[in-house]
């Protein structure tokens, strides 16, 4: 897609116009009262994250389901850190770690995290002796199994593995009617292990009864067939609301962990009083006045209608804002709400000052707030943008630096 038809496809939309007094001048770096001392610091956005929020909602979801937690740091502990984010669970007594490729389980033991940790995500032969040499359990679904069991035999180890079964999401899996066979096998494996079963829901409803149903049924042919399942376990974030009956032996809560429920009506309901653990901020870069008939950014995505104060703030899609914000988001400075421009570019956003003559390059900017109620959480939003708190979080740069912090709140 051209760079045009990007910004007309995600800056669409105008903004209110607002009535305001009219302002004289431009405020640029060099005449900004803040330059002479007021800011301290790097002018790059940062992200901040409330470790106790995170430790709290853990403690919430372990009290509801009363079973094992799995906890989901996959992605980058969606967004939040992944090496810091799951020292602090496992601190707190987390039963297990759960990633979704094979090199965020090994960070995390270079990192000295030992409680037990499953890689949901793929593998090949190459990988099995550093699988099992650094104690991480493997999801198995396929006749690759054979090679931790090799692996296995050289190192005079054994290789622990979670069988993971398809009961209908058509992902990944060994289909469940095909499954006892393979589970036979893999407990024939002299060096494997099996710890659990697994499955993942479709997160809807009925058919989530429906495929409990089949995997429940795996699991009973295989005791039947004199094969201990081990830990049993199908429940994300979605399926812990659903009922009790889907969080068997252990559930695995990615979402919710992090302050934010899996879909609009669990939000509502609040069961939890879940807290947001992750903010977003930047800073002012740079303030002037629009007079009427002016434009921002690439392809004058929006002319001005009167006269307009507008703030630059140093964030952009590169760093995970979402462009699609443009035009419907809000930012806050000073405590109060800035309509945000259609104009979100890879290194900038430009909100409308609402002729705030207070505003100064230096201000901290919240894109998005860890408070509860307030009006810049995540899956706020996902509301407005149209795309889900997952994305937005998940999709944060990595390269952003992160702060954590702990509070009693």
């Amino acid at each position: 897609m051209k760079r045009r038809d990007f910004f007309k496809t995600m800056g669409a939309g105008s903004l209110t116009p607002f009535s305001s007094p009219p302002l004289n001048g431009i405020l640029t770096q060099d005449s900004s009262p803040a330059l002479k001392g007021e800011v301290a610091g790097r002018m790059d956005p940062w992200i901040e994250v409330n470790l106790s929020h995170i430790l709290w909602n853990f403690s919430q979801l372990k009290k509801w389901a009363k079973v094992p937690v799995m906890a989901v740091v996959k992605a980058n502990a969606y967004g939040h850190g992944l090496v810091e984010v799951s020292e602090a669970l496992e601190k707190a007594g987390v039963d297990w770690l759960m990633v979704g490729k094979l090199e965020e389980a090994i960070q995390l033991r270079q990192a000295g995290v030992r409680c037990p940790i499953l890689n949901f995500g793929p593998f090949n032969r190459q990988d099995c002796e550093e699988i099992i040499g650094l104690n991480i359990s493997q999801s198995v679904f396929s006749e690759d199994a054979v090679f931790l069991n090799e692996a296995a035999s050289r190192l005079g180890k054994k290789a622990s593995v979670h069988i993971d079964i398809d009961t209908g999401m058509s992902r990944t899996g060994i289909l469940h009617d095909r499954a006892l066979p393979f589970i036979e096998k893999i407990a024939s494996l002299s060096q494997v292990k099996i710890e659990g079963l697994a499955t993942t829901l479709t997160e809807d409803p009925e058919f989530d009864r429906e495929q409990l149903k089949r995997f429940l049924g795996v699991c009973a042919s295989a005791e039947k067939r004199g094969v201990r399942p081990g830990l049993r376990h199908a429940a994300s974030s979605a399926g812990i609301f659903e009922s009790p009956q889907f969080c068997l032996d252990m559930i695995r809560p990615g979402i919710t962990l992090y302050g934010y429920y899996p879909n609009s009506q669990t939000q509502k309901e609040d069961l939890l009083k879940l807290r947001p653990a992750l903010k977003l901020a930047a800073k002012v870069t740079f303030v002037k006045d629009l007079s009427p008939g002016e434009s921002l950014s690439y392809h004058r995505l929006f002319t001005a209608p009167k006269k307009m104060r507008v703030a630059t703030v140093g964030i952009g899609y590169s760093d995970g804002y979402p462009p699609q914000l443009g035009g419907k988001g809000f930012a806050s400075v000073r405590g109060k709400k800035y309509p945000v421009f259609p104009a979100v570019t890879a290194n900038h956003t430009m909100i409308d000052l609402l002729n705030d003559p207070e505003i100064r390059v230096g201000d901290d900017v919240v894109l998005i707030d860890n408070q509860r109620n307030s009006s810049l959480t995540a899956d706020v939003l996902a509301e407005s943008s149209g795309i889900s708190d997952y994305r937005i979080l998940i999709g944060l740069n990595p390269l952003l630096p992160r702060k954590f912090l702990w509070s009693k709140d």
